[in-house]
C-alpha cells in the first residue's frame, strides 16, 4: 500500500477509465461526480475513513464516476491483490465495506425511486391535462 497526496481540484480517477486500485481517505475530502451535458453533477462527498473505487476491483469494469479532491487530500492506495488479502485476513474490514456498500445501494434506490416517482407524476399530468 502506498500513500498519495492530491491538491484541491486534482482529478483522482475518471469515469470510464480502467481502475486497478481503490482509495481510502486518510485526510481531506473528495467529490464524486458524473458529467452530464458538460455539467458536473455531484453524487457524494466522501471524507476521512471513507473509501472509493472498490467496484473496479470487485467487478473489473470501468469506473462509474469521476472523483476529484474537494480540498488537499491524502489517500491510501490499495491494489486488487492487497484488497483481496485484506478482505481475507480482516473480517471487520470486509464487514465494514459490505455495510458501506449496502448503505450506498439504499441511497441509490431512494434517488431512483424519487426520480421515477417524479417521472410518473409528469406522465400522468401531461397525458391527461395538457395537449400539444
Amino acid at each position: 500500500m502506498e500513500k498519495r497526496v492530491f491538491k484541491k481540484d486534482d482529478l483522482i480517477c475518471e469515469e470510464g477509465s480502467t481502475g486497478t486500485e481503490m482509495y481510502v481517505i486518510v485526510k481531506g475530502s473528495v467529490r464524486v461526480f458524473k458529467t452530464v451535458n458538460a455539467e458536473k453533477i455531484t453524487l457524494s462527498i466522501l471524507k476521512r475513513n471513507d473509501f472509493l473505487g472498490e467496484l473496479c476491483l470487485l467487478l473489473s469494469k470501468p469506473r462509474t464516476a469521476s472523483v476529484e479532491a474537494a480540498e488537499d487530500t491524502e489517500v491510501i492506495v490499495i491494489r486488487q491483490k492487497e484488497f483481496i488479502d485484506k478482505v481475507q485476513q480482516n473480517p471487520k474490514f470486509a464487514v465494514r465495506m459490505l455495510t458501506v456498500m449496502a448503505e450506498r445501494l439504499v441511497e441509490a434506490h431512494q434517488i431512483i425511486s424519487k426520480l421515477e416517482g417524479t417521472k410518473r407524476s409528469l406522465e400522468i399530468m401531461y397525458k391527461s391535462g395538457i395537449k400539444d
